[in-house]
């Protein structure tokens, strides 16, 4: 009788279920059914370990209807705080077109990310600049056996930044014959398409013929979902539809939303105050001085607002913004009104993957195994902003500002421009009546006056980023001696990450000096801009960054003698590993031309590479059949000049067949990445807002107008620290499996992980008390280690203060982190006779996290939307859970999975705020990302739970063929409205509610085996 073709990929595990109390790992052994589980270097017979592990098999993600390694670790219940999503990939992040998980909320950094066992190199580009991590897409899914999620520390078997947990990705050992899967799918709104098709091909049988070789190819193709063809308000940059219960629908009222900067232009708000950004798309001018003075209202440069997308608007005289004297209007009443957000915004990037693997493994003799494997992976992902505007500043270090912008009154070809760096003003030289012209993109020139300008580029910002992927391993395992008790396993691995970031439409500013200067930029018509003009203006920014990381591993090992419950193993392993990265600035500092720099291309970088020497030990001892102890350590010894040792201890109880009692303590340890040491100058952005009542006399100085009244964008510049040591982290878990009948399964766990010497940023309270200074008084320097960099000036009160622009700080060793919580799951399964059910949940409560500051104080962000410095805002949601019910009957399948986020308050706890959600609670946090009317109540003070269920079902027509469809977020439930999260940018979070914004989405497959 023929073997199912199902069954001729070879799985390296007895599981292939959802669990989250066994757990095995890749490395089997030939004989006797003995395999190592993930977090250990010892050979066991059995899969329960003192440490709590979750496996997703390829199986299971395949009846949820995930097809990627990267949603299913992102729908993981014990991913938190940090995670870095496809919701994320929209140009707005640093790793643009990464993915990565954040075990225990603790960032991407503290999860190790592992493929069978071995490192894999990092993505290039880090993470807010300073985390360094593994790229959850440089694996072919097509090939992948099972997903181990370990819930611990363990340091002690993997070295260093396996503080939260350990992520191993587990490829498949041994494929027969043909296997083909393609499918295709869309969103019920006829957008956001996927095409994906693979094939691997395998021969030899590893048993009976003692070899198999295998290879697989891959393609994927993900459309991109506009944010326009999405439902208010996700899809909307203009927020004054929102308004508070109560509020008329028409008429003047302060009952409702402003229309915020970042997505929308020329706006006027409820209350008949000019809303939105007054940078246009379409550019203005205005008659003024050549010391940039302005002595007449910005007008619209082209009226033709439709050749630009925008819409004709008649501005009231209260959204015309007089100035201090009252005698001049900042804006003629005729502009154009336009939704940036609707223009230019997107709710997915479009995402290209391709790439292949391929694997040989051969018996050698009757006791060893050799293997070898390779894969190649390429993903391209584009994503655009909004245009650039031309007055603006470049980013730190030596930010230096160009606003306003002065149009002379003659061009010519031989005109030259230069910027004053401490008025930001420019000036045109060199031309005259005599050897120029009067200047088109000036009104004014014939009346001798030149005019000040401000707009935008008419093209939009574009980042696309094409990721190469190369990694290789070899390895063989085996045993010796009399009765072949020695076990050794080596293996060996090489990778490279290289990376190109491909910025298009970013504005330099001295060049945009220059056109002006000779005429050659053509700002009333744009669009007849040549090719080469806009190439000089805005070139193309290419950065190229690689990563490089090899690593050699040794174990040997054995039983040494007999004790009451078994043999009392141990084992000893060495290791040396080279990593690497060079990420070299793209808008590096240029203190001879400081305006020879991009507008907001970040600075970030960075260069280095060291080698890790390590070895490593564990024990196992049964002291009787109900009771295990388990010891583990490891040394490493890095070339940059750290050294740590890690050690943990486990237990196994089982007092009765039913009940299995289980706990760890251990020391861990995180390395400081290449950016926090050595790291250029890297500045984030968070959205902030000033507090008129506390700051009255900075508001007044600008006329209380939006300027001040609205959010606004505030860098935070970070410079690599050399001198910092490593992150030390002390972890214990405590749980119990509980299997009162057979098929039927409890588990509780409880975690609790502290780290000492928490490199970070700026504190809230030094954050505060330099912002503080600077409103107060205009004091840069107040705080220590702190410098505040005035932004760019009000348009309509250009010589008042400032906000702030950027706030500059350098690394430290300064904090501790305290994270505890519970997991909590169930596994059920039953024959019903013919009809079988698998019912399966897992969730995870977080009780408290926490940052002790150097200064004593505590900021706790369970339940908040902090840590906003590491997380964007995303927040740390108190639940995660998902629950998976499948029914199977004969070769048809039906599975239903729901996923939970539980809610959280809207104060970042980190920049000022709190986590309460009393009315108090909430009104403290107004400017602590909490949002308000134009009344000054609160938005909303906190977010509701989000939910979301798939629904998947298949069936096998014979062997050789199956049919699939998945219908994801089939309720179409939608996004919670979240005007905070993310620094506001999208009006949901895009962490928790990526797959509710894209809405329902089908998709439809087949799957040929022979």
């Amino acid at each position: 009788m023929r073997s199912s073709p199902r069954r001729r990929w070879r799985r390296n595990s007895s599981s292939s279920t959802t669990s989250t109390s066994k757990s095995t790992n890749a490395q089997d052994d030939q004989s006797g059914g003995e395999i190592v589980v993930t977090g250990s270097i010892l050979r066991r017979t059995d899969t329960e370990t003192p440490s709590p592990v979750t496996v997703l098999s390829a199986e299971t993600l395949e009846q949820r209807g995930v097809n990627t390694v990267a949603e299913a670790l992102q729908r993981l219940s014990a991913n938190g705080s940090g995670t870095i999503s496809e919701g994320w990939n929209n140009g707005n992040n640093f790793a643009a077109g990464a993915n990565a998980v954040s075990l225990r909320g603790l960032t991407v950094q503290k999860t190790l990310t592992i493929f069978d066992g071995m490192r894999m190199a990092p993505y290039p580009l880090a993470d807010d600049g300073h985390r360094n991590f593994v790229d959850l897409s440089t694996v072919p899914d097509a090939i992948i056996d099972r997903i181990e999620v370990l819930k611990d520390g363990a340091s002690s078997t993997y070295g260093a930044d396996a503080v939260a947990g350990v992520v191993n990705v587990i490829t498949k050992k041994e494929v027969k014959g043909i296997h083909a899967n393609a499918s295709a799918g869309i969103s019920s709104r006829g957008d956001g398409g996927e095409q994906r098709f693979d094939l691997t091909l395998g021969h030899g049988d590893l048993e009976e013929q003692g070899f198999n070789v295998y290879i697989n190819g891959f393609y994927r193709k993900n459309d991109e979902i506009w944010a326009r063809d999405r439902q208010y308000p996700f899809g909307s940059g203009d927020n004054s539809a929102i308004c508070e219960p109560g509020t008329p629908a028409t008429g003047l009222t302060t009952g409702c939303m402003p229309i915020a900067t970042r997505w929308y232009q020329f706006g006027v708000n409820r209350n008949g105050t000019l809303g939105g950004s007054t940078i246009s798309v379409n550019p203005l001018v205005a008659a003024g001085t050549a010391a940039g003075g302005r002595t007449g209202e910005y007008q619209l440069l082209n009226s033709d607002c439709g050749a630009f997308g925008l819409s004709p608007i008649t501005l009231p005289n209260s959204a015309r913004q007089l100035n201090t004297a009252g005698t001049l209007y900042s804006w003629a009443p005729n502009q154009c009104t336009g939704d940036l957000r609707k223009l230019y915004g997107t709710v997915r990037p479009s995402t290209e993957r391709y790439g292949f693997a391929t694997r040989a493994t051969i018996k050698v003799g009757d006791n060893a195994e050799a293997y070898i494997t390779g894969n190649y992976m390429h993903v391209n992902t584009y994503s655009q902003l909004t245009p650039a505007a031309f007055n603006n500043q470049t980013p730190p270090p030596g930010p230096v500002t160009l606003n306003p912008i002065v149009l002379p009154v003659y061009v010519c070809a031989a005109g030259v421009a230069t910027i004053n760096p401490a008025t930001g003003v420019n000036t045109s030289t060199g031309c005259s009546a005599a050897n120029g012209t009067l200047n088109p993109n000036n009104p004014f020139a014939a009346a001798g006056t030149v005019a000040l300008l401000r707009g935008r580029y008419d093209r939009p910002q574009t980042v696309e980023t094409n990721a190469r992927s190369l990694r290789g391993a070899a390895g063989i395992r085996g045993s010796f001696g009399e009765n072949n008790d020695w076990n050794y396993n080596v293996e060996f691995t090489a990778s490279q990450v290289e990376l190109s970031r491909i910025s298009q439409n970013y504005l330099i500013p001295q060049r945009l000096a220059d056109v002006i200067a000779t005429g050659a930029y053509n700002f009333v018509n744009p669009w007849l801009n040549t090719q080469a003009v806009r190439d000089y203006v805005a070139p193309t920014s290419i950065k190229r960054s690689t990563s490089d990381l090899w690593q050699v591993n040794a174990t040997l090992g054995r039983a040494l003698f007999e004790l009451p419950g078994g043999p009392l193993q141990a084992a000893v392993g060495a290791s040396y590993r080279h990593e690497a990265i060079n990420d070299a600035s793209a808008n590096a500092e240029n203190l001879a031309h400081p305006y020879d720099r991009y507008y907001t291309i970040n600075a970030v970088g960075a260069i280095g590479s060291r080698n890790i020497k390590s070895a490593f030990y564990e024990i196992s001892a049964p002291i009787v059949k109900e009771l295990e102890l388990s010891a583990s350590g490891r040394y490493d010894d890095y070339s940059s000049g750290q050294t740590n040792f890690s050690p943990k201890f486990g237990a196994k109880l089982k007092p009765i067949e039913q009940i299995l009692l289980r706990g760890t303590w251990s020391k861990g340890f995180r390395i400081p990445s290449f950016n926090e040491a050595y790291g250029l100058p890297t500045t984030g952005y968070t959205t902030l807002s000033i507090n008129c009542t506390t700051y009255a006399a900075f508001c007044a100085s600008h006329g209380n107008n939006t300027y001040v009244t609205g959010q606004y964008s505030l860098g935070r510049t970070s410079v690599g620290n050399p001198a910092l040591a490593p992150e030390k982290s002390t972890s214990w878990t405590a749980g119990a499996v509980f299997e009162p009948i057979r098929n039927l399964s409890f588990t509780i766990d409880y975690f609790n992980i502290k780290v000492k010497d928490v490199i970070g940023n700026i504190s809230a309270a030094d954050q505060d008390a330099a912002l503080a200074a600077y409103l107060n008084s205009g004091a840069t320097t107040a705080v220590p280690g702190v410098v505040v960099v005035p932004g760019t000036a009000d348009a309509q009160f250009p010589a008042a203060r400032p906000l702030p622009g950027f706030i500059q700080f350098s690394f430290q060793n300064a904090d501790e982190e305290r994270v505890q919580g519970i997991d909590l799951g169930f596994e059920f399964r039953h024959d019903f006779g013919g009809v079988k059910l698998y019912s399966s949940f897992d969730s995870s409560y977080l009780i408290k996290y926490e940052v002790l500051r150097q200064d004593g104080s505590v900021e706790r962000y369970d339940g908040s939307l902090s840590p906003c410095d590491y997380t964007s805002c995303s927040g740390s949601p108190k639940w995660r859970g998902s629950w998976q019910n499948t029914l199977s009957m004969g070769g048809f399948s039906l599975t239903g999975t729901v996923y939970y986020t539980g809610g959280y308050s809207l104060g970042s706890v980190d920049y000022g705020g709190n986590r309460g959600t009393s009315a108090a609670d909430c009104r403290a946090n107004i400017g602590h990302s909490v949002v308000t009317y134009q009344n000054g109540n609160p938005v909303l003070c906190k977010v509701g739970a989000q939910w979301n269920a798939d629904l998947s079902a298949s069936y096998r027509v014979n062997d050789n063929f199956m049919i699939y469809v998945n219908a994801l977020n089939f309720l179409d439930i939608k996004p919670k409205f979240d005007p905070s999260a993310a620094y506001s940018i999208f009006n949901y979070n895009p962490s928790w509610a990526q797959a509710n914004v894209v809405g329902r989405y089908f998709r439809v497959g087949t799957r040929i085996d022979f």
